[in-house]
């Protein structure tokens, strides 16, 4: 009878112990599943760099999602300022304490961020302006739509209208120079470096404002939500 007891406790505690686990870190641990330091990388970095940035303590010109020395000086300078250890690691300490005063400065998420990003691998069509198919400016035009805001059709004339941005804000949108001369390409501006747009290649999806192809043919941000 011990034995059998003995059995079932086992297979209780094989059920049970992984998603425990699991929970019990994860709320440990707000930027992941593990300490972050020097030499992690990814989206968990990018998170802590932006809330780093709004408690004053990170200032490199943008977010990199790499954890090098000057993001690991930005959190001894928030262990200093918050009487921690500092050793320049972001673990079930620090992590839990950063997140929860920067989230006492992050601005609300526009709805139309919350929109657009529920379009994500929905297919490319030209002159597309519905969730069976977008193409770029038809894209923008459904998603603020569904804020209330109408755009101009095409990227050009929603270029010439709006409030310049000259650092895009989230839920601006940001515009880029393609296969002409002006705007040619519009997205929506998510924060932390990265926009949407319904790309010819691969549909709707998130990619770097920074570097890379969009990074050179980028032109400008207009904001048009209040």
């Amino acid at each position: 009878m011990k034995r059998f007891v003995h059995t079932l406790l086992l297979a209780a505690l094989v059920t049970v112990s992984p998603l425990a686990v699991t929970d019990a870190f994860a709320a440990q641990a707000p930027y992941g599943n593990s300490m972050l330091q020097v030499g992690s990388n990814g989206a968990e970095v990018t998170k802590l760099q932006q809330d780093l940035r709004l408690l004053g303590f990170f200032n490199y010109p943008e977010n990199t999602g790499y954890y090098g020395e000057v993001t690991a000086t930005a959190v001894k300078k928030f262990q200093a300022a918050n009487e921690l250890e500092q050793n320049g690691k972001v673990g079930a300490t620090t992590g839990p304490l950063i997140e929860a005063q920067a989230l006492k400065l992050r601005p609300a998420t526009p709805k139309a961020v919350d929109t657009a990003m529920k379009y994500v691998g929905v297919p490319y069509l030209w002159a597309g302006n519905t969730p069976s198919g977008f193409d770029c400016s038809g894209f923008v035009s459904y998603v603020m739509g569904q804020s209330g805001l109408h755009l101009p059709r095409i990227a050009a004339d929603m270029y010439a209208g709006g409030t310049p941005s000259a650092t895009p804000q989230s839920g601006d949108l940001v515009f880029f120079s393609t296969y002409g001369p002006g705007a040619t390409h519009v997205g929506i501006y998510l924060g932390n470096g990265q926009f949407i747009s319904a790309t010819s290649s691969h549909g709707v999806k998130v990619d770097s404002l920074h570097g890379g192809y969009w990074g050179d043919r980028y032109i400008g941000a207009r904001s048009y939500l209040k």
